[in-house]
Formats: C-alpha cells, structure tokens, sequence
C-alpha cells in the first residue's frame, strides 16, 4: 500500500502509529508494504533483519555504468553445489550475470492458470541481482562475494539464505523479497564491508542509481545539519520554539536549503530527522570531542591547576563549573573550561566527589593536580570540611589560592560596612541610578536636563563585576547638578508611586548636602586603584608573584591618599560645585550621661572638615590594613617564591634555598640547582617575569633546552598554579546568555554541552565535521540506509 505522511501519523495518536519508510527507492515499486522501526530506537528483539531498514549507499565516485547483458563467458554462470544449502560458487565471476536478450523459461506458481517468469526489468532496479540460467534461479552478486572473501560469517546467511544459498526461484513475490533483502542487514552489511575492504565489485552493480542519488542528498543535508548546529551552538542561540516547526535550528535548515530544491523537499519530508533527540546527540558530539581536545591537549603536562566555583542559574539550580589550567610544550598556559555539573547539593564533600569524579571521567590523573584557587566560602575553602582540605589530603604537595580577586572585593566590602562615609555613598549611587532607570519617564525626565550636551547614562553597582564600581561613581559625579534637578522635580509629582517619591525625597535630601558629593569624591579616590589592580589580576597570565606586588603597590597608594592635600583637593572640588563646605567651629563635649565625674570637661574646637578628613583618613587605612591581611596566603608566599628563584637565577643573583620552596617529588632538587647556576648564560637583559624566562627558554634548540628538564619543569609547575577565579567567573556570564528565562526547561546534559560549544568556539572551529559525520552515520544500521557511508577525504 502508498506509504503515509508524516502529518498523517500525528493526526491519529490513539492508532497505531507506522514509521515513514526509510527506504529511498520507495517511488519506484508501490508494492511492498513494510513495517519499520521508529527513528532513534534500538532494533527490537522480535524485529526480524529481513524487515530492518539498513540500506547502505557508499560513494559511486565515477563509476556510473553498470555492465549489462550477456556476459560472454561461462563464468558468468554459477555453478550451484550439488545440495542446495550450499553456498553459490562465484569465484570466478566479475560482475553480476544479466542477460539482456535471453528468454527465461516459465513456471506456474501454486493454482495459478498461467505462467511467470524473470523480468529483465528487474536487473535496472535491483542492480545487485545475479541470474543463474541453470535452475532458473537469482542470487545476490554482493552478498555471495562477501561471504567468499569472509567478510560476513556464514553463520548470519541463516536469515536470508536464499539469495546466498541455492538462490531464489518465486517470482509471484519476486519484488516483495527483493526489497527486503536490499533492506536486511545481510545486506547492508556485505556493502560496507566489500567498500571497507576495497574489492574490485562495481558497487554501481549493487545500489541501484535512484537509491544513490537520494543517499547524496540525503548526507548533504547531514552536513548542513551539523553546520547548523556549530553556528548555533557557538553564538548561544536557542534551536527550538514551541514545537519543531518553529525552532530557529528548522528555519535556518530551510534557509539554507532554499536554492537547493532536493535537499529542501529532503528537509520537509524527513523532518524527524531535525528533532530535539536529533540535535542533542549532535550537540553532545560536539561537546565530547572538544572535551576530548582539551584533555589531549593537556595530557603532555605534568602539572594541573583546578579553579571551580558555584552560582544559581535562571532556574534557581545549583551550577558548579570546573576550570583547568596546564601548560603546554610551548610553555604556553591555558585555562579550559570542562563544564557545567548540577551537584546535589553545595557541601564541602559532594563538591570533592563532584570534582574526583570529572577526572575520573575525563581521564585526568588527579595527582597530577598541584595547585588550586577557590573564592572564599567555607564549603571552598574551609580548613577542615571544605574542598580545599579534602584535595589536600589526596594531594599533599599540592598549593591552595584564596582568589585574589575575591580576596580585593573583600577588602572593599570591608570599607564599605566599617565605614559610614563610603556606605552612604555606595548607596547613593545604586538609589539614584534604581529611581531614574526604572521608569521611562523618570529617565526622559533626567536626558533633557542635559540640553544640548552629552548625556551621563548613569550606571547600577552590579556586586559580581568587580570592575564597575568607579565607573558608576565618576558618572554620578558627573551628572550630580542634572540629578539634584531631576530629584526636585520627581519628589512633588503626584504621578509617582507614593514609596517611591518618598525615596526620592531621601535622595534629593542627601544630595543637597555637601557631605554626599565629598562621600563620592572619597570612594572614587580609593575604589579607582583597587579597581585597577582587579582588572590586572584578571589576566590569564596572571602570576603569584606580580599579584603580591599588585598588593604592594595598592598598600603603597593607599598610604600616599592620607597626605591632606589630597583631602583638600576634595574639598576644593565639592565647593566649586556649588555646595557650601561648613567651616564654622563648634564646641564638641562629652555626653554626661558618659561622663563619671563632676568636674568640667576641657572644652575643645573642631572643624567640621576635620571630620570628615578623619573618616577618609579611616577608610584608606583599613582598606590598607585588609589588603595586607588577605593577600599574606601560604600558598601564593610559596609560589611567589618559586618564581622569584627563577627570575634571580636569570638574573645571575645568589638563588635561595632549593629545600624552601617545597618542590614537589616529580623534580630533581640536585639537578635543578645546577641547572640554575647555568641558566643566568642565557639570559643578557634583565629579566623581571617569568614570562620572560619562557619566551627564551621556548626559542632554544631542543639539545640546548633538554640541558634545562628541570628547570622547565619548575616553570611548567609556576604558569599551572591559578591565582584568580576569573576563568569560572567567564563561564557564568556565558550561563546568563546561555539559560536565559525563556530556556530555563533545557535539561542539565544539553546546558552542560551548549556551554562547551559557546566558551570553546576555538576548538569548535578546528573540529573535523567529517569524522563526526562518520560516527553519527555508524551508529544504526537506520542511518546506514539513509546516508551511506561518508568516505575519508572527501572535497
């Protein structure tokens, strides 16, 4: 019977359901009527081979004629063993017997009144067909030469034997079982295993054209498909809508197809082909080869750096994302992300298992992990519990880092909670910037008090983005007339919400004093360096050594911001913007309630600015304090020291003792020191980092660098230690574009797959299509029928 619609299928959903048919020469015989499997299942115990859809179509290349006729010579007719079940002797036959002008004798087939015979017809459809004149018998010329040349165990002929054995003689059902055994497994199995092999059978005398044709549409597609799915995957766009037909992934298949009408008609017609099953296991391909990339890449490496660190996504799970850092043979360092991974829950001993069983899976020796960052939480870095001391455990020689950026972002929250003056400031900034973008009107409102000048977009304090918070400062300060004016027209307007026009009769009350703008010149003086610092310890080179003089020298500014002419300066700026700096002087005392005594208290005169010079004064010497405090690490001491070696013995100084830095058991201590004696030869100029050293060291000679194995592997053990969580800070970011609100169903595995694809557009890049292709194509004898097999080196 005709084959259904697709749409057809779905109208009826309470009937049983059968699969379009997989065959692609489906138009050329009406007659069979098959049953098939459902796309993406397995093949059923009680699913017969002689049902199963596994057509195989290899690459025709240029031989596009098919040998005909009568072949003159005896070889062309089989000799058939003397029992039946024996099987058919084509050894020396070369291409199938197809006699174009002989009369093939009739027989009468059960009651029937008249005869049947062989149809030459036969021979330009199922190109495969071998006739045997004695007997008046076919066989299969593809599957008689697999089984000579034992490429197929004779053992699988048992399911179809009679176009191996004996040969078939019912021509009442010759086109019914011809198309099944084009579609068994026998079959598609004896094709590819005659391509692999390289035999000298035409397969143009096994696949009829038709058949062909369809197979080469339908593995262009196949390529277009995985194209797509890199485009998409890469920029983070979402693949599907509310159904199949609605998802960007179809549309762009459509697009991409619309000056190609067989790969179009392909696309409409076997659109199951575009599912969401479909694009998961392409999107997790591509996923598990760069996963593969990255570990190959990194195999080489003696020593591991791990940074990991937790946030919630848009679906208020839990997301831990894993980071590895290694150094190459290059001496190039690299931080790859491995993944997103949804942990139970947020513990110090789930979050160890979680990270045992990413290198257990990804095949990553975990002893070879020798330094770690984690931001400062207890379940992190905990001395006892936390992830941190477990890992110490399994690796002792191994280093731990408290984030040096978190550890600054600490150092500014600290200020900001001790100190009153940058508190009031902070948040006069994050209310300003709330009240006038939260309404269009409100904002409209603030733009024309600009006039014809530049307008100051005001800019939220975001606590996640270390290096914004000055910025949002200097634009207040900027626009600080245009917002006293804008506050003063929005606290009377009674089209404002009543809780809302109450704070912004907070905020313009706060904005008209003078403190408030002296508040915002004081946090911009002290956040600007921090800030400045953050954003270098962001750098993926970043080292141990540059973060401890990072911190030096924002001790050293901090102690240079206590000079008074800085506060004057201040003081300077806010009259000039037409507040009024009280000077007055007046008599400060003691509560009596405090007091415990009778006598007079000695009465004393202090400036109002002199207050306020002392809380500034307050502020820089506890952001001093804090940054002296958090950056004393043992761990990052350690490391500092071990570079610092290197750059003295490149500078040919006295080195410090090798037993000090805690050298882990993979170097040789009496080696190394004798290799640093010499290392000072090679360097002329001052060097002052250890990227220094690296770009030399890569330059020389291999004889000349294998003089220096060990002190490439003390450099390979520096540029592996992290000191800054900012590579799984990057991958959050890339989890807001990726989950947004209207993705928040994507299941755990495909969010994890997506990512990798979006961070690793360079690897993604570099991918061999083709090989994926390959694999997808392999992995069902379904899509052996559909796209054929896609040979190696092909243009």
């Amino acid at each position: 019977m005709p084959q259904k619609r697709i749409s057809e299928f779905f109208a009826k959903p309470k009937q049983t359901q059968k699969r379009p048919s997989l065959d692609l020469t489906d138009q050329l015989d009406k007659e069979a009527d098959l049953e098939l499997m459902p796309i993406g299942q397995p093949t059923s115990s009680s699913y017969s081979s002689s049902k199963a859809s596994t057509i195989l179509a290899p690459d025709l290349g240029s031989e596009a004629t098919l040998i005909q006729g009568n072949v003159a010579s005896s070889a062309s007719v089989a000799a058939v063993s003397a029992q039946n079940t024996g099987i058919i002797d084509l050894t020396e036959v070369i291409t199938p017997h197809q006699p174009a002008n002989f009369r093939f004798p009739g027989r009468q087939f059960g009651k029937e009144t008249f005869s049947r015979s062989f149809n030459t017809n036969w021979f330009n459809k199922w190109r495969w067909l071998h006739y045997i004149e004695e007997g008046d018998r076919a066989v299969c010329f593809s599957c008689v030469k697999a089984v000579e040349k034992r490429l197929i165990n004779e053992d699988s002929v048992r399911f179809d034997s009679n176009f191996v054995k004996g040969g078939f003689t019912n021509w009442r059902k010759a086109t019914e079982k011809f198309n099944e055994h084009e579609k068994s497994k026998l079959h598609c199995d004896a094709i590819q295993k005659i391509t692999v092999a390289g035999q000298n059978t035409p397969i143009t005398a096994i696949l009829s054209d038709a058949a062909c044709q369809a197979q080469d549409t339908a593995r262009h597609v196949l390529e277009l498909m995985f194209r797509s799915v890199l485009f998409l995957g890469k920029k983070g766009v979402a693949f599907r809508g509310d159904s199949t037909h609605d998802g960007i992934f179809y549309e762009l298949m459509l697009e991409r197809t619309y000056n190609l009408p067989r790969e179009r008609q392909w696309v409409e017609r076997r659109n199951n082909w575009l599912s969401d099953t479909i694009q998961n296991e392409i999107i997790q391909q591509y996923a598990c080869a760069i996963q593969h990339k990255i570990v190959s890449r990194a195999s080489n490496s003696p020593f591991y750096g791990l940074t990991a660190d937790g946030t919630t996504d848009s679906s208020t799970m839990e997301q831990f994302s894993l980071t590895l850092q290694y150094v190459d043979e290059k001496l190039e360092s690299h931080s790859d992300f491995l993944g997103f991974y949804s942990a139970p829950d947020s513990s110090g001993e789930t979050l160890f298992r979680c990270i045992k069983d990413v290198f257990l899976r990804l095949n990553i020796p975990l002893e070879r992990l020798h330094g770690y960052c984690f931001d400062g939480a207890s379940n992190m870095s905990g001395r006892f519990s936390g992830v941190q001391a477990r890992l110490k455990k399994t690796c002792p020689e191994s280093l731990f880092v408290h984030c040096a950026n978190h550890s600054l972002d600490l150092v500014l929250q600290e200020a900001a909670r001790e100190v009153g003056l940058i508190a009031d400031s902070v948040n006069f900034v994050q209310g300003v910037a709330v009240v006038i973008r939260e309404s269009a009107k409100r904002k409209d409102l603030y733009q024309s008090m600009f006039g014809c000048d530049d307008v100051v977009t005001l800019l939220a304090i975001c606590p996640t983005r270390w290096c914004i918070r000055t910025t949002a400062i200097k634009r207040v300060c900027s626009g600080y007339t245009e917002i006293t004016k804008t506050m003063e027209q929005l606290k009377e307007d009674r089209n404002v919400r009543g809780d809302i026009r109450a704070k912004i009769r907070g905020l313009h009350k706060q904005a008209m004093k003078a403190k408030t703008y002296y508040g915002l010149l004081c946090c911009e003086a002290i956040f600007e360096p921090c800030e400045s610092v953050a954003r270098s310890l962001q750098h993926t080179k970043a080292s141990a050594l540059g973060a401890l003089k990072c911190a030096e020298l924002l001790e050293r500014r901090m102690e240079a911001l206590r000079d008074d002419a800085v506060v004057d300066k201040m003081l300077q700026t806010v009259s000039s913007a037409g507040l009024k700096v009280p000077d007055e002087k007046r008599m400060t005392k003691t509560p009596t309630r405090f007091r415990h005594t009778a006598e007079p208290e000695a009465e004393s005169q202090v400036a109002q600015h002199s207050l306020w010079r002392r809380e500034f004064s307050e502020a820089v010497d506890l952001v001093r304090a804090e940054v002296k405090r958090r950056f004393d690490q043992d761990g990052m001491k350690t490391a500092a020291l071990r570079e610092n070696m290197l750059i003295m013995a490149a500078n040919k100084k006295q080195i410090v003792d090798v037993d000090s830095v805690h050298l882990p058991h993979q170097i040789d201590k009496q080696r190394l020191e004798i290799q640093l004696k010499m290392m000072g030869d090679l360097y002329s100029d001052s060097t002052d980092t250890v990227k220094d050293i690296t770009t030399t060291m890569s330059k020389l000679q291999p004889q000349t660098r294998a003089l220096f194995k060990e002190v490439e592997t003390l450099i390979k053990l520096c540029l592996s230690l992290p000191i800054s969580a900012a590579s799984s800070e990057r991958t959050f970011s890339a989890l807001r574009r990726l989950k947004t609100w209207l993705r928040t169903t994507m299941t755990q595995k495909r969010l994890t797959h997506l990512a990798l694809m979006h961070v690793h557009g360079d690897i993604l890049d570099s991918l061999d299509i083709d090989a994926l292709m390959r694999d997808f194509i392999s992995i069902s004898p379904e899509r052996k029928a559909t796209f054929g097999v896609l040979h190696t080196g092909r243009q």
